[in-house]
Formats: structure tokens, sequence, C-alpha cells
């Protein structure tokens, strides 16, 4: 570790698939932030959780006929979070995300409150700033200025994000303020209601997707996991009702993925309120199968 970026990093146990190729386009990154969480906390511990779940599932897509196990993934372990100070860790999140994206990696990130978001953003811009795009699947817009008090928060990331002159496009919205309403109708910040997305069907939703994105240099992915509904994904920060199901995001992602996507992450996921596991193995299996639809474009 030559970078003085790399100092915040500390290697996990458990490396993410069970195996390790620093050969790999694709490094993961673990980002166990939980201080903003307004609701249920307990998002610091997902990307342990999330690891344990990849030793146990099959890498192989049918969706992109992508052996994800011959890709690999380079894990480099959890950025060392402070433990009350977000706007340090934001810092120490950019500067690792900035260092392997220095190095042409396409960063998967795993979180994590929603806030580390603006972290991997700032440092996904030092090296993608021209017409860098974000793709959010969430419940919420995240669009608040402020949220008790605090400008970085997980009910601000995407205010933050677009503040920075980055485009933003939202996905399966169902809980929002009248204040997040007006902000993306000023800003002009496209988003798409879970609501749609039933009605018009996941080919639709992907074409009007496709069509905002189309002049973005580089393409950024979100998944907050709360933007799929609960009874699909119970174990996230802040649950809310009518979202859509993981089919559907998957089905819309498959067909908005291209050259053009630089990193991703899976964020909000709750272990203590995920019993069953079933939220962790469906992140898992989210970065499995954007992996092997970012894998198969780059080829192509």
């Amino acid at each position: 570790m030559s970078d003085s970026r790399l100092l915040y990093l500390n290697e996990s146990s458990r490396k993410f698939g069970g195996f390790e190729r620093k050969d790999s386009k694709f490094t993961v990154v673990g980002l166990p932030m939980d201080i903003t969480s307004s609701y249920r906390p307990g998002s610091r511990f997902a990307p342990a959780y999330i690891r344990e779940a990849t030793q146990y599932i099959e890498f192989f897509s049918l969706r992109s006929n992508v052996n994800v196990a011959d890709i690999g993934f380079y894990d480099v372990g959890d950025v060392v979070m402070h433990p009350s100070s977000v706007e340090e860790n934001l810092k120490r999140i950019s500067e690792v995300i900035s260092y392997y994206q220095s190095q042409d990696k396409i960063t998967v990130s795993i979180g994590g409150e929603h806030t580390v978001t603006t972290g991997i953003i700032k440092g996904v811009m030092q090296y993608h700033r021209k017409n860098l795009c974000v793709l959010s699947f969430d419940a919420h817009l995240d669009l608040r200025d402020e949220y008790m008090g605090y400008k970085y928060d997980h009910a601000c990331v995407m205010r933050r994000i677009a503040e920075m002159g980055v485009k933003v496009v939202e996905v399966a919205t169902r809980a929002v303020g009248k204040d997040e309403i007006e902000y993306a109708s000023r800003e002009g910040i496209p988003f798409i209601t879970a609501k749609e997305v039933r009605l018009l069907g996941h080919r639709e939703v992907a074409r009007k997707v496709s069509k905002t994105l189309e002049e973005c240099s580089s393409i950024y992915i979100s998944y907050d996991m709360d933007g799929i509904d609960p009874s699909f994904a119970p174990g996230v920060a802040t649950p809310e009702p009518e979202g859509i199901d993981p089919t559907m995001v998957l089905d819309i992602m498959s067909l908005i993925v291209d050259k053009r996507i630089v990193g991703y992450d899976v964020v909000e996921v709750s272990p203590p309120y995920d019993p069953s596991g079933i939220t962790v193995v469906l992140g898992s299996k989210l970065i499995l199968e954007t992996t092997a639809a970012v894998a198969k474009a780059k080829q192509q």
C-alpha cells in the first residue's frame, strides 16, 4: 500500500465470493458506516454479512450468460470509519474510491447507509467528472437540504450529489417530502415512481431512463435496498410498502447497463432486521448480476 489513500483500508477476514483475483477489473470495497440512520440502524454490519452470503450462492448468471467466477473480484476490505464524524468518513471513502478509479477499476461498494454514496461520487468525480450521471433505485428521493440539522445524511445524499453538478435519475420512488418534489421540479431531476414502474413495465422504464442518460459519459448505479418492496427485502433501514420486485430491478438494469458503467453500490441493508437473511442474499445477487451485465457490455 504505497499510496497514502489506502491507509484507511482494513483487510476483511472474508473475501467476496470466497476467492480473490487481484487482476480483476472489479474492486470490492466495504463501507460500514451507520451514523445518520434515522429509523432502523445496523447497516454497518452489511458488508460482512453480504460477504458471508457470497460464499454460498452461485456465480453463473443465466441473464447474461456470464460466469462471474471467471471474472472474479479484488476485495480490498473495509474503509475504517470514524465513530462519529460523517465528513471525515466521506473524505476517507472518497480517497479510497479515487485511488481505484485511478487504476481504471470498477468500484463495487457495499454499504453502509446511503450517505456513503456521497463520498463515493466525490472519489469517482476525480476521474470521471465530465457528464457523470447517477442512477438510483430508491423508495426515497433523498433530496432534502438537511435532515435533523445535518447536511450529510442518508435523506440528503442525492441532493448533495446533484449539487456537485452530477445528473441524478431516480427509479422506484414512493416516499417523498413536498420540498423534495419542489426541488426535483426546479432542478429538473427526473424520477419514476414505483407505481409508474408497474404500469409501464421494465422495457418502457428502461427506455425512458436510457433516453435520459444518453448524454452521460459515465454512469454510476446506486441500489438502495428499500427501493425493493419489503416483502422481498425486509431487512432495510427504512422500509416502505408498495415497492417494486427484484426481477423488475434486474430487468431494468440489464437493459440499461453498457460500457459507461464506472461503479455501483448496494446500501441500506440492516442485518439486525433481516432474521431470515433474504435481504443480504438479494444484495449479493444484485452485485453479481450487475457485475455480469457490466462485464458482458465491456467485452462487446
